[in-house]
């Protein structure tokens, strides 16, 4: 698979083109025959941005994000099961920068032409920042980091508890020269058709604000759960000065400029398309400020930590980082089933994940109509070895039904694979389609 190399390791990325090296100098001619593939996407892709559903697709996003009752929204984000959907085997073109460009040109079609969702298709091709982010002094250290397949393991680094006196705060490392060179290299092959737009918004995105994640890659999870026990004036410490070295960066890259606004089809969060009527704030004056974005954080790591050590570990230090943010989303895999009124604490708190694991109904009378309600079911109900139509059918009529009072959307996310079957994704989407405007 020809894949060109994320800036920053272990992301991952939905529908968003992200790469760190120009593959093409500009000077260098490229195939007509493979622009020309390209352009035709393109085309394809502006002509599909002007349906009348794209618009009324915007506006009940704005809507649903703005606590306007709407019906339930649906959207599939396949991850890691598009190589099943949209194999890069299939892919016409042979120059890197440009397979990376069909292939997501293509993403779109699919969604409009076959899943048939709420997935919003626009006019706007991104070209992303080209930076990179330094690590806290103590590299991350993996086992199989680069296998396509299957699990990677990291080696503990902190050992002892001095071992943090190595640790500095990170820094954002911005290639201005090669984020205008792919600027305008893009711009030469898509700027009379689509509306490219410099896409700085994948910064902050990639930002790691829950902190537990990096934490646990150096210290190791299973030890963490010891020292909340053990050390907990220690843990205090640490997660003291990580967050203060993540409110260090994330201020640093907004007094450089270098923020983008995530509040129309961006990727935000754990899932979800940012469109609102409350961002960016009533002053904005054109340059981007962390009160104008989406913020996001979550505590998937410790899932099965109590409320009451989340409330006094974790949260508080989240919150000193996502108070800066104008809306925020929180969660993401971990069962929040017990820890919704923790959560609640959280300064403009917007939307909240429900992973398949979380008992729905507590969800639904915690989140009423106040938050958005992120429904994700369960992914395995797309790879057994029967597709149970009547299943799914059933568990969406019913995760309706209790969520009747809620602003409810349905993703369907975190599918590894659909069993060699892209028709899974689709029939999924139809149900949940056909489910939503039923209840509606």
């Amino acid at each position: 698979m020809d894949k060109i190399k994320l800036p920053i390791k272990h992301q991952k990325v939905e529908i968003l083109i992200i790469s760190d090296l120009m593959a093409n100098d500009p000077s260098t001619k490229t195939d007509k025959k493979e622009l020309l593939i390209v352009k035709d996407l393109a085309k394809k892709v502006k002509e599909i941005s002007q349906e009348q559903e794209n618009l009324e697709k915007i506006k009940l996003w704005k809507d649903h994000n703005s606590l306007i009752k709407t019906r339930p929204l649906v959207l599939c984000f396949p991850e890691n099961a598009y190589e099943e959907m949209i194999p890069y085997s299939l892919l016409k073109t042979t120059d890197p920068f440009l397979r990376e460009y069909e292939w997501y040109l293509r993403s779109l079609i699919y969604h409009w032409e076959e899943l048939h969702d709420d997935f919003v298709i626009t006019s706007r091709v991104k070209v992303a920042a080209v930076f990179n982010i330094t690590d806290w002094g103590i590299p991350e250290v993996w086992e199989n980091p680069e296998s396509l397949e299957g699990a990677a393991r990291f080696k503990q680094q902190i050992i002892n508890e001095e071992d943090i006196e190595r640790m500095k705060f990170p820094e954002l490392l911005f290639d201005k020269d090669a984020t205008d060179r792919n600027f305008e290299y893009v711009s030469e092959i898509f700027g009379n058709i689509l509306d490219v737009k410099l896409y700085y918004t994948i910064i902050p995105m990639f930002f790691d604000l829950g902190m537990m994640g990096f934490f646990s890659r150096l210290r190791g999870l299973d030890q963490i759960l010891f020292d909340m026990i053990d050390r907990p004036k220690w843990v205090h410490r640490v997660m003291d000065f990580l967050s203060k070295g993540m409110l260090n960066l994330i201020k640093d890259t907004e007094n450089r400029g270098l923020l983008g606004l995530n509040n129309a089809d961006d990727y935000i969060g754990s899932g979800g398309l940012g469109y609102t009527y409350d961002l960016p704030q009533k002053d904005f004056k054109g340059k981007v400020r962390l009160k104008d974005l989406w913020g996001f954080s979550e505590s998937q790591e410790l899932t099965g930590v109590s409320p009451e050590m989340i409330d006094e570990f974790v949260l508080p230090y989240q919150i000193r980082l996502l108070e800066n943010y104008g809306l925020n989303y929180y969660g993401c895999c971990e069962d929040l089933s017990k820890k919704y009124n923790i959560a609640k604490k959280i300064p403009n708190l917007r939307r909240v994940s429900v992973a398949p694991w979380t008992n729905m109904q507590i969800a639904a009378e915690e989140l009423q109509d106040k938050y958005v309600y992120v429904w994700k079911p369960n992914p395995a109900d797309l790879a057994m070895d029967y597709f149970d139509e009547d299943f799914i059918r059933k568990k969406i009529k019913n995760g309706f039904e209790l969520t009747k009072d809620c602003i409810i959307e349905i993703i369907m996310k975190d599918t590894h694979t659909l069993r060699n079957d892209p028709s899974r994704m689709k029939k999924w989407a139809k149900i949940a389609k056909e489910q939503a405007m039923n209840f509606y």
